[in-house]
């Protein structure tokens, strides 16, 4: 209860009972004056002398009066008291949902600030830990399933983060779908080294909700402190910290705070800064590598793939920038920028020649992405037939039922889809099988090493034979010699793509621009049609 109301009801209370005090003083001194001066008899005296007046009915009335007056007093102080009651209750309530989440239950990120404040300033007596949990492909889970089962796993979630710390902890939603428990103790001591080992077990197996059943990861980080005097926020900042070093690999991972982990964090919101701000002014750019045909040598495509150009001129690779644009919810504008810059230099190629370029798993979810692509393409005048969409293998695995949607929604429009990264997760037949794939790409690890790892040259050549007999086509990945191009050749694959052919570069000589079309646009410079004369 807030102090002030408390304040307020006490304050009330004590008026009553000082009230009460002088009226039963007041009423013990008019008896002792009206015995002392027998005040009764000269009523009664008076009364008789004059019986015209009804004075004898009047003292009836007057003496009864009094009980009457004492059965209301009795009645209204109890349902002041009851109002003060429902008062209270009222405000009990209002506190509940004021420090409490109201679809989980848990404590919400006020209580949590708090508690944790008060924790912190006795922490050199006992240390604080704190562990956060951000969920992974929620947001996959809302959009698939709508926010009805998105509510309904955040509350399984939470029901299973309490189970699993009991008494021990306080696990608080600080909002979305990101969690925080606070323990007294030392991450590394029993039992609390035992619960955070544990947690990450808590998202490996499925959820199930009321009519489906999904699967969500969670990147947990964990930051304990004997240092009284760290902020509550520069503390929940170490957790954050840790939780985000691994979330770009997705699925279920936990990390330990260290001391200057810092550095990455400010690297990462450089990074993001830097991309936001590229893809604002465009400076996200396709670099393109070829596509052979293996029996003819010929380019017949090329993939797509995006580069960034930093604001001091220097290139950001994608291993850099991808990961954080898919958790800063950018992957979706990035795409859809290298797609067109892409297609504004495909329609300039010959007619047979495609492009190819991957999807994030991210964007599976996405209702509109296929609209947006059909968009661009209507836009730059590429034909559908052009473009292959390439999903990897684990993208493919983390989210079926989203990857069958996106991959049926673009194959309708006459769009190509290629399975990327064959061999690198955790794809059945089944998932081969009832999807539309177009094409299979062979992983460039298991390339790498043809001709010198029996084991490869074994799984290289069945995948192929399986993709034939599936009615795919086939390119390999990796390829850096001319043996690898002569096994290849020898078990059918029809595609290749590798630094002997050409590394990813940029397009060269004049380009052109959504708002400047360049007539004299020079093709010959932007990419080469034949593999000969390329190291």
């Amino acid at each position: 209860m807030p102090h002030r109301v408390k304040e307020k009801i006490e304050a009330s209370q004590r008026r009553a009972r000082r009230d009460a005090i002088i009226i039963t003083f007041a009423a013990i001194m008019l008896f002792v004056v009206a015995v002392v001066t027998e005040a009764f008899e000269y009523i009664v005296h008076f009364s008789d002398t004059h019986e015209s007046w009804e004075i004898d009915e009047m003292l009836v009335v007057m003496m009864i009066l009094p009980l009457a007056m004492l059965i209301f007093m009795v009645r209204r102080a109890q349902e002041v008291r009851q109002e003060i009651n429902a008062r209270k209750e009222a405000e009990k309530a209002t506190e509940r949902i004021a420090l409490h989440d109201p679809l989980t239950g848990l404590a919400n990120r006020r209580k949590g600030m708090s508690h944790l404040k008060k924790l912190l300033q006795n922490a050199s007596k006992r240390p604080v830990t704190i562990v956060g949990v951000d969920l992974n492909r929620f947001k996959g889970v809302n959009d698939l399933h709508g926010h009805n089962a998105g509510d309904m796993l955040l509350v399984a979630v939470s029901e299973r983060l309490v189970d699993a710390v009991g008494d021990l902890g306080m696990v608080c939603r600080m909002g979305g779908d990101e969690f925080v428990v606070i323990f007294k103790g030392a991450a590394s001591e029993p039992p609390l080294n035992d619960i955070i080992n544990q947690m990450p077990s808590i998202f490996r197996a499925p959820f199930e909700l009321e009519h489906v059943i999904c699967s969500v990861g969670a990147s947990i980080g964990v930051s304990q402190t004997d240092d009284e005097h760290l902020g509550v926020e520069a503390f929940l900042s170490r957790a954050d910290i840790a939780m985000y070093r691994d979330k770009d690999k997705g699925g279920v991972s936990i990390s330990f705070y260290e001391p200057g982990m810092e550095e990455a964090a400010k690297r990462r919101a450089l990074i993001e800064g830097e991309l936001r701000s590229a893809i604002a002014d465009g400076r996200v750019e396709p670099y393109f590598q070829p596509i052979i045909d293996l029996e003819t040598g010929n380019v017949i495509g090329f993939e797509a793939l995006a580069r960034c150009r930093a604001s001091d001129g220097t290139l950001l690779m994608p291993d850099e920038f991808i990961p954080i644009a898919e958790q800063s919810g950018l992957i979706s504008r990035l795409f859809l920028q290298v797609l067109k810059k892409g297609c504004l230099v495909l329609r300039h190629k010959p007619p047979h020649m495609t492009m190819a370029i991957n999807l994030s798993s991210l964007q599976l979810s996405d209702h509109w992405l296929a609209e947006q692509i059909l968009a661009i393409l209507t836009e730059t005048g590429v034909a559908p037939g052009r473009l292959e969409v390439e999903i990897t293998e684990t993208a493919l695995v983390a989210n079926f039922e989203a990857a069958h949607a996106m991959v049926t929604k673009l194959k309708s429009q006459g769009i190509r889809i290629s399975l990327d990264d064959f061999g690198t997760g955790y794809s059945s037949l089944r998932h081969l099988s009832e999807l539309p794939f177009d094409k299979l790409k062979i992983d460039k690890s298991f390339v790498a090493r043809l001709g010198n790892d029996e084991a490869s040259d074994t799984i290289v050549r069945t995948v192929t034979t399986l993709a034939h007999n599936l009615g795919l086509k086939v390119t390999a990945e990796g390829i850096e010699d001319s043996a690898h191009v002569s096994f290849l050749q020898g078990i059918g694959c029809e595609y290749g793509q590798g630094f002997l052919y050409g590394r990813p570069a940029e397009v060269t000589g004049p380009r052109e621009t959504e708002d400047a079309p360049n007539e004299d646009y020079e093709e010959a410079d932007a990419l080469p049609v034949s593999s000969r004369g390329i190291a």
